[in-house]
């Protein structure tokens, strides 16, 4: 049920992040996103010290050898640490 508060939020957070930069961000567009440096952002997933960098570390999905982070998965991320 706390699931249903929430998903409004989400899903319109969601649906901008994907109407910005499309389905699975790169982390260059990660780190536009959230107000970082490319090597800021690089450094913290290397070595997370919080909740929500470990779990956009975890939510990457390696494609060759460049690593993409799902818009779905980041809007939760974001979102859910908000509120927490």
């Amino acid at each position: 049920m706390m699931q249903d508060i929430e998903s409004p939020s989400i899903g319109a957070f969601e649906s901008q992040i994907t109407e910005r930069y499309g389905l699975l961000l790169s982390q260059t567009q990660l780190a536009e996103l959230l107000g970082r440096t490319t090597g800021g952002l690089r450094y913290s997933l290397s070595y997370p010290s919080d909740p929500q960098t470990r779990a956009l570390k975890a939510c990457g999905r390696k494609i060759g050898r460049r690593v993409y982070y799902p818009a779905n998965e980041v809007a939760r991320i974001i979102i859910g640490t908000g509120n927490t």
